[in-house]
């Protein structure tokens, strides 16, 4: 009945400081790393303008190739043991109402293999299905959890995470869609009128990684010398440092800029 929560590499080896992180820390506790990367994205606002695609869009894409390009961003850890995902999939937070009295989300999965095009389909599909009431991925684990006890909500909370990503099994009768939080988050804090604001690690979720994407506003920068107005977006990263570190953190920032900044979209 049930079966791999979770497509898994073998553990990997690793060093003796980040086993002595893994040990210390416990996410959603003192794990956690809050960052501010601001990005120019005139290039991607030329880009969007007379086409289909949103800033979420091109962010996603861009979080693809950034963990592509830094697979060490995709591991999960399981009893101490740091484990490469060999999927790479991106959870988006969706607001299932317009009075936000409901908050749920879409996995896009093996996200790396799809284009632009794809990305977008795939979220505007979703988004349509969710606000209009048909949140199929969460329905049953919702409801799970509404029969749930106030005081014992954290206790299963614990319980679905140790089984799903610790002992790393799934079955349909946990209600919830299989590795449902995927390599990382993205929510869209723009949408909502929010220029910046960091986002905590959602423990159970066992993602190392959430960007809170801000709103287009302008500032005054410098180029060659002289002052111009350029657009720029704050990305607010929350990082779980038991496994990203400062290092690992420049590289992931230096990639995402790259891509998200870029004239090249796909």
């Amino acid at each position: 009945m049930f079966k791999k929560n979770v497509a898994l590499g073998k553990s990997l080896k690793v060093s003796s400081w980040r086993k002595s992180a893994a040990g210390t820390w416990k996410i959603s506790k003192d794990s956690q790393v809050y960052c501010l990367q601001t990005v120019n994205v005139d290039l991607a606002l030329e880009f969007i303008k007379n086409r289909p695609y949103t800033m979420t869009h091109l962010a996603a894409q861009a979080c693809a190739k950034m963990i592509k390009e830094n697979p060490e961003i995709n591991t999960l850890i399981r009893f101490g043991k740091f484990y490469p995902r060999l999927e790479t999939s991106i959870f988006f937070q969706v607001a299932s109402d317009k009075e936000g009295k409901d908050l749920t989300g879409h996995v896009v999965r093996n996200i790396d293999q799809m284009s632009l095009d794809d990305i977008k389909e795939d979220l505007n599909s979703a988004g349509r299905r969710i606000r209009s009431g048909d949140d199929f991925n969460y329905k049953k684990v919702k409801k799970q959890m509404a029969l749930v006890p106030d005081f014992l909500v954290s206790f299963a909370i614990n319980i679905y995470g140790i089984i799903l990503y610790k002992l790393n099994l799934w079955s349909k009768i946990l209600g919830a869609p299989k590795d449902a939080f995927g390599s990382m988050m993205i929510t869209n804090i723009g949408s909502l009128g929010m220029q910046r604001a960091y986002v905590p690690l959602v423990g159970y979720s066992n993602c190392p990684l959430i960007l809170a994407l801000g709103k287009v506003y302008q500032r005054v920068g410098v180029v060659n010398g002289e002052p111009k107005v350029e657009n720029v977006i704050d990305c607010c990263w929350t990082l779980d440092h038991r496994v990203l570190d400062g290092v690992v953190g420049a590289k992931m920032a230096k990639s995402f800029e790259r891509y998200f900044s870029n004239s090249e979209f796909e």
